[in-house]
This record gives structure tokens, sequence and C-alpha cells, in this order.
């Protein structure tokens, strides 16, 4: 027999490693430069857009200067809740899926997922753009192809693993940091003498347009240019989606991230806002708002006698530009935890689940980055037009976080001393985001929003017909099971302890749990084989998802479980008087892990044929059935045949096998002295079925012989 010999693409994973998660989980610090860039490089878009919405009423700025760092403190507040309730991660989506019902799980994910997806796309875009303007004008028309090629390189690196990528891109963010904490620093303390007159000045125009126009178009101005400045507060919830990948105490952590994150965006984003007014900028032909605020700054700035302002400018606008694509980098991080989240409660395809050997979502990686790929191809890259889809779906999962807690804490208000101050929290989100939500909804619908709304719809609706078929399948498995498991003792205790024979014949099944499908498999090939087999081995993979990715302490429930079901089937043979065994291990990757499994197998039982049981189900099988399961045992198959090993796939026909002969098409020949053996039963059953034909067809011709006989009468 041919040595077993199969081809290893991916390393394997010791995933009771000890320090596996110490290594791979993120402290504060890393968890803020690799979530937090998303809202940070949203300085680059957000506050202009609310500063451009202020023209002729610019003295309003202060009111969003100080209201703006307000209500990113009152949703990050309520994320700070989200992160104490929900320690393992999944953020608005868990939030409404737990306090909400599933369904507003389900609109919150897709929300979520489309928003992420433009996140990249927007990012890479802006921060294209961004460095562009920096470079000869020649330089512009190759921009497409620097979107792509950049996403396809944050693609590469996230493969490699979520730490990896962040440390590559830690030095721009650090830099990012800096410049902006010179630039903006000087600009408010160099100015500081010019508040009490912009504080004078804004109440005299408070005053005057009120007076002229009356309180309510002051504040509906105030609302729009918050809703139109909504991109200021996208980034936040990649925090709260993110705690499970964070250092122990993982509470403590997401939570110390989030505080970062909400203060260095508050800052940045209101000194902006307030700056923009200071020195009275103004948007110019061929640069950004940002660029005309920096150039203003650094006017005037020498080093030992040599202008030294423009080349702060510049690499100010270099790091915001790079900035950008460590946001875009969030989107491709973040986006496949929600969808993994999402996979365990079978609204996605259950790969997305799955983790590569580098502990990411490889699936989800591949989707989110093509995703982005395809919608910068088809908008050509124009941030015009991706900004008008951007922002709206953020605070759909907002608002949903925010009701979902404020319904929790009320619920709550008998058990909890301190519901009433959560409550007022929740709450005072719910109101802010809501409301952002309604009015970016109005000012967008006509200009793109539709488009949105529109796509989120059809993610929702695949997401709903992905559940019903995984239902249809968990309610058929559930028949089987049912029915296979009467043939199973009430009380299973294990047999006498029977030896084995390393030399024999020996069955081989792969089976995920003690149900009826394994069952079926294994007594199907009891028929078939078990005249020369010795010995039965069962293979367990225990598949380490995104759902047992929590810690040693999950990883330990998943060998609890694994071990129990092997040795149900362990016992169930020896009460048979079948002499049986098992192997288990444990993978981020089901076909490794079976490889390994049956390479196990043959090393003590060389003489072994392998089988793995299938349900079949015709009802169920639409033209996407091969996407919603992974046929990995066609592929461990076909890996075995080639080094020479037998491997069957017992087919279970869960609807019951067509009881109708099939049609012959094409003539048939066969030997002359072909005789068909048939028991006594075979053949009274054939002489029932002919003798029914028989009699059908005489009733037949008598009703059509008296046929013209009723007609005369």
């Amino acid at each position: 027999m041919a040595r077993f010999r199969l081809l290893r693409f991916r390393r394997a994973v010791n995933v009771f490693n000890p320090k596996l998660f110490e290594n791979l989980s993120l402290a504060a610090f890393l968890a803020w430069v690799g979530l937090g860039s998303d809202a940070l490089s949203s300085s680059a878009y957000g506050p202009p857009e609310i500063y451009y919405a202020l023209k002729g009423h610019e003295y309003l700025a202060v009111f969003l200067a100080i209201g703006i760092p307000l209500s990113v403190f009152v949703i990050s507040a309520g994320y700070k809740q989200v992160i104490a309730l929900f320690p393992d991660g999944g953020g608005g989506y868990h939030t409404a899926s737990t306090l909400l019902g599933p369904k507003a799980g389900l609109v919150s994910g897709a929300a979520l997922i489309v928003d992420y997806v433009l996140t990249a796309a927007i990012s890479v875009a802006s921060g294209t753009e961004a460095l562009l303007s920096t470079m000869p004008v020649s330089w512009y028309s190759e921009r497409l192809l620097l979107d792509v090629a950049i996403l396809l390189f944050l693609i590469f690196i996230n493969l490699r693993g979520m730490k990896e990528s962040i440390k590559i891109l830690l030095p721009i963010f650090m830099a990012f940091i800096l410049t902006h904490t010179i630039l903006l620093g000087w600009g408010l303390l160099s100015h500081v003498g010019a508040v009490p007159d912009i504080a004078y000045n804004t109440v005299a125009s408070v005053r005057q347009d009120s007076t002229q126009y009356g309180w309510i178009f002051i504040v509906a101005l105030i609302l729009r240019a918050f809703s139109l400045g909504g991109g200021t507060y996208t980034g936040l919830e990649a925090v709260a989606n993110g705690v499970h990948i964070m250092r122990e105490p993982r509470v403590q952590t997401g939570q110390r991230t989030m505080t970062l994150l909400a203060t260095s965006l508050s800052l940045v984003a209101g000194s902006l806002i307030f700056l923009y007014l200071m020195y009275q900028v103004h948007s110019q032909q061929g640069q950004t708002l940002n660029a005309v605020l920096y150039g203003a700054i650094t006017r005037g700035w020498t080093v030992g006698g040599v202008p030294f302002g423009p080349t702060a400018t510049l690499l100010t606008l270099i790091t915001e530009g790079l900035l950008l694509f460590i946001a875009a980098n969030t989107g491709i991080i973040t986006a496949p935890i929600v969808m993994a989240n999402m996979a365990v409660d079978r609204w996605l395809p259950e790969r997305f689940s799955y983790l590569s050997d580098r502990f990411v979502s490889r699936n989800g990686v591949l989707l989110i980055g093509f995703a982005a790929v395809g919608i910068l191809l088809m908008t050509g890259g124009h941030v015009s037009i991706l900004v008008v889809l951007y922002s709206i779906n953020v605070f759909i999962t907002f608002t949903l976080t925010m009701a979902g807690l404020s319904r929790h804490w009320f619920a709550q208000r008998d058990k909890d001393p301190l519901w009433r101050g959560r409550l007022a929290v929740s709450a005072l989100g719910f109101v802010v985001t809501a409301s952002i939500l309604a009015i970016t909804i109005f000012e967008k619908f006509d200009a793109g929003g539709w488009f949105t709304l529109l796509v989120t719809a059809i993610v929702v609706s695949l997401g709903y017909l992905i559940y019903r078929h995984y239902k249809s399948i968990s309610k058929i498995t559930a028949e089987l099971d049912e029915t296979m498991l009467d043939v199973v003792p009430e009380h299973l205790e294990s047999g006498p302890n029977l030896p084995l024979d390393p030399r024999g014949a020996t069955a081989v099944f792969f089976v995920s749990r003690f149900d009826g499908l394994g069952l079926h498999t294994l007594l199907t090939a009891h028929r078939m084989v078990g005249g020369f087999v010795k010995n039965y081995v069962f293979l367990l993979a225990g598949i380490v998802g995104q759902g047992e990715f929590k810690g040693i302490k999950a990883l330990e429930d998943l060998k609890v479980y694994v071990e129990t079901e092997a040795n149900q089937y362990m016992a169930f043979c020896r009460n048979e008087g079948m002499a049986a065994t098992w192997f288990a291990t444990y993978s981020t990757d089901r076909i490794l892990a079976m490889e390994e499994l049956a390479n196990v197998a043959i090393r003590y039982f060389p003489q072994s044929i392998f089988f793995a049981g299938r349900v079949i189900d015709t009802s169920a099988q639409g033209p996407f059935h091969g996407l919603l399961h992974d046929e990995v045992s066609f592929i461990v198959q076909d890996r075995l045949q080639h080094d020479g090993f037998s491997m069957m796939i017992v087919p279970v026909h869960v609807r019951g096998i067509p009881s109708q002969p099939p049609n012959i098409v094409l003539p048939i020949s066969m030997s002359p002295d072909l005789e068909l053996v048939q028991n006594e039963e075979v053949k009274k059953e054939e002489a029932r079925v002919r003798a029914a034909a028989k009699a059908q067809a005489t009733t037949q011709a008598d009703i059509q012989e008296s046929a013209p006989h009723a007609g005369t009468e």
C-alpha cells in the first residue's frame, strides 16, 4: 500500500498553546492604532463637510466645535456599556441581536458590512487624492490603478494576521498624531487672544439671525451640519466589535481603548472646526479645507531663517493621506469580524466563521477587500460619489445599539441600582444618533443615499434567505437524528474493552458529533464490510472558528464536547460487540484537520478504509449549495485516493429513495446467460405489482367499452 502523503500548503497551529492568545491579542495602544484610525481619518472629510454646511453662518462653528466632542463622548459612553455587556465582541450586531431580537441584529450587521466596504473604498480613494495632490498633475491619471494596488496590498498584509498589519502601519499612525498635535496645538495657542472676539461675534450673530430668521432656523442649520458631517463618527463601532482580540482583562482594555479613541477624535475634530472659524478659512481651487488651514497656521514658520511652513504643511497632509489607508485597513480588519459573528448565527455562509492558520477570517478579508475594489472600479474612485454613499449605514447600527441598551437598562430597573444613569446615557445616545440618521437620509436620499439603503436591503434579504436554508437543513438533520437515535439504548453504557487488531482491516469514519448522520454511515458501512473489518475508528475534528476563538476556556469547552461525542461512538460500538476507538484534533482548518487525522489512523491501522456521510435532499440543493456548504469530504476523498487509499461517501437520503425504477432510454445489451437470483419476498412483490397493473388495465378497458353505450342512452 502506498505511503500516505498529503501536500501541506499551510502550517498547523497548536490552538492550545497558552501563549497563543497573549501573542495575538492587542493591548489598548495597539487596539487604538488598529481600530481607531477610521475615526481619526474622518478628520479629512468630516469637519470640512460640517463647516461647508454653515456657509454664510460660520459663527455657528463654535457650537459645533463643542457639540461634536460632546456627542462623540455620549456615543462612546454607550459603547463602553456594550463592551461591558458583551466582552466577547460583536459590538452593535450582538447588542441588537440580544437586546432587540435576531432580525434587528441582521439589519445592524448588514448595515455594518456595507459601511465597512465603503470605508475601505472611500478611505483609499481619499488617501490617494491627498497624496497625489503633492505630486505632478500627470500622476493623477493613474489614480484608479494606485487605488486598486493599495487595496490589494492591504488585503495581503491582513491575510498575514491582524497584529502584523497593525505593526506595519503603526509609524504612519504615530506620524499623524505627532504632526497634528503640533500643528493644531500651535494654531490654537498662537491665536488664543482671539477667543474673546470670537465669543462676542458669535453672541451678536446669534441675536441677529434669531431676530431675522427665528430660533428654529438656527437649530435646523446646526442639526443639518451635524448630519452632513456624520462621517466624523464612523469608527467608534470598531472597538466594540473587536473586544475579543484585546488583551485581558478585555473589558478594561476595550474601555480604555474607547477612551483613547473618543478623546483623540474629539480633540482633532473639535479643534479643526474651531480653527476654521478662528483663521476664517475658505475653500480654494485644488486644495482641501484642511490644506488651506494648515497653510494658514504654518505661514511664517522658519528654521534658521529658512521658511519651513510649506514643508510642515506638506508633511501633515502626507500623514493625513496615509492615515486614510490605515482607515481602509480598519474596514478590512473589522468587517470580517462582523461577518464571522453573523455566520455563527447562520445569517451568512458558515465558511465566513472559519479562521485561517494566521487566526484571521480569511474569507471575510477577501470578500470585503475585493468588494471595495469593485466599488472603486464602478465609481471610478471619485470621492464625491463615494462620500454620498457613506455615513448612513453606521448610524443605523448606532441607533439600533442605543435603542437596545435603553430597552435593556429599563428592563433592569428592579435589579441594577445604577440603571437610571446608564439609561440616561443610552437614551441620550439614541436621540442623538436617531436624529442624525433621519436628517442624513432626508438630505442624502436623492443624491445617492437610496442606493446605499437598497444595497443594505439586498444584504438583509440574502441573509434571511441563507438563514432559512440553514434552518431547513437543521430541521432535516433533526428528523434524521430522531429516527437514527432510536437504535441507541436509552442509557448507553460502554461494553467490555474489546482488543483492537492493528493489522486487520479497519473502517475509519469522519464524524463531527454523535448524530443520525454518523450512525447511519456507521451502520451502512457495517452492513457492507462488517464481515471482514476488525476495527472501527472514529475521527473528530474540533474546528476553532470565530465562535470558539474567545480564549483558552472556550477551547477547553470545545475539547470536552468533542471527546464526549467520540466516547459515545465508542460506547455504542462496544455495546454492539465491535472493537472501536477514536482520534481527535483541533484546528482552524477543517481540511488540514481531516488530513492529520487520516494520517494518524493510517499510522496505527495501515489497512484502513475511510467513510464519510453526506445528507442528500434534492429539495434543499439549489444553485448556491456549494457556497453555503463546504464539501470537504470530496476534497479529502480525492487526496486519499491519490495516495492509494479507499474512501466512500455514504449518501443519506432524508426524503427517501424514489420508489419508481429509472427509465431506460438507451438500448442495453446483456449476457444471454444472465440469471438474477431473487429471494421469495422480492418475487412476491413483483407478482403483486404485475397483478395490480393487470387489474388496472382491465378496469380501464371496461370503462372504455361502456362509454359509447352510456352516450347512446
